[in-house]
């Protein structure tokens, strides 16, 4: 694949090069964010905060680093739910434990519910692992739970290189590089139309996206497009209609509510919105001319990923370098 560059710290280096190459406004490129760029932030420091952003493989960990004591009962529910799926000495990922779930509950519907697994209850611990995912982002992006993310270096350099009408595609849950296009996208970014939802004829579908825009809002045709593959903490989707939460991690009283694809084999990717924002996404890869991967490798587990790539890059639009 031409052009497809796997970046550390400084994705602006290269994103720089690509605009001294081409000259500025001539091309367009296309960054991909795995969870592996939240990880690399300039803020991450487990010496200042041992719970760092998580990844699939230490989903765990970071989990039980929450010292935040509004999300104790979360935090011991989620591990008593794992060691009755797994036992005691359990070594699994974030998305094992979701796909197990998930198979657990089908096979149910197939051969008949039993007093060790109820439909009902593995949905409870569905809901009580993704409020887990909020409760880790909470801990390891806010600061006192009162700041929407954490000022990242590299991610503005990132965005002060960008062109209007670059794209962004992103797995991720947490808001950091939604927060650094509000504070760092004058003129490049506008949420109510570089997400991608539909707004409808009247325009209605969309609610709370001027929480999350610059302070000069780019136009309609020139923002950057960040398609949120698997939700995000900031998403409440009901049928066609989205709000913008703003304020994604906190939890006060309650359950947060939140719309996100879960780390499950059977991911609903087609259906709703969803369906819309990777039919996006699809579009903006088909005519990318440069390819910027940050922070994910591609696993062979994430087929709907793989075969959205797979079906969507055109080698002619590429550039070889």
């Amino acid at each position: 694949m031409s052009h497809t560059v796997h970046l550390g710290r400084e994705p602006c280096i290269l994103s720089q090069r690509f605009r001294d190459e081409t000259g500025a406004g001539t091309i367009m490129a296309t960054f991909v964010f795995g969870a592996g760029a939240t990880r690399g932030a300039g803020f991450v420091d487990p010496d200042r905060n041992p719970c760092l952003p998580p990844l699939d493989a230490d989903f765990y960990a970071q989990l039980q680093r929450i010292s935040n004591n509004k999300h104790r009962q979360t935090v011991e529910k989620v591990i008593a739910d794992t060691v009755e799926l797994f036992g005691t000495n359990f070594q699994v990922t974030m998305e094992t434990v979701f796909t197990t779930l998930e198979h657990t509950a089908r096979m149910t519907e197939t051969t008949g519910e039993r007093r060790e697994f109820r439909k009902k209850e593995l949905d409870v611990k569905k809901e009580r692992l993704k409020q887990a995912i909020a409760a880790t982002l909470e801990e390891s992006l806010c600061d006192g739970g009162q700041q929407i993310g954490t000022e990242c270096e590299h991610h503005e350099r990132l965005v002060y290189a960008m062109n209007p009408r670059d794209a962004i595609i992103t797995f991720n849950y947490d808001c950091l590089i939604d927060e650094t296009l509000k504070r760092c996208g004058n003129a490049k970014w506008n949420p109510r139309y570089g997400y991608g939802f539909e707004l409808g004829k009247a325009r209605t579908y969309l609610k709370g996206d001027k929480e999350w825009a610059p302070k000069t809002p780019s136009s309609k045709d020139h923002t950057i497009s960040l398609y949120k593959l698997h939700g995000l903490l900031h998403f409440n989707v009901t049928g066609d209609n989205v709000i913008l939460k703003r304020r994604p991690y906190t939890k006060q009283h309650g359950n947060l509510r939140f719309t996100i694809i879960p780390p499950e084999s059977n991911k609903r990717y087609d259906e709703g919105v969803f369906k819309r924002i990777w039919n996006h996404a699809s579009r903006a890869l088909y005519r990318t001319k440069h390819l910027i991967v940050i922070g994910y490798s591609f696993p062979t587990t994430d087929s709907h990923a793989n075969a959205l790539f797979r079906v969507s890059l055109s080698e002619k639009a590429l550039r070889l370098s």
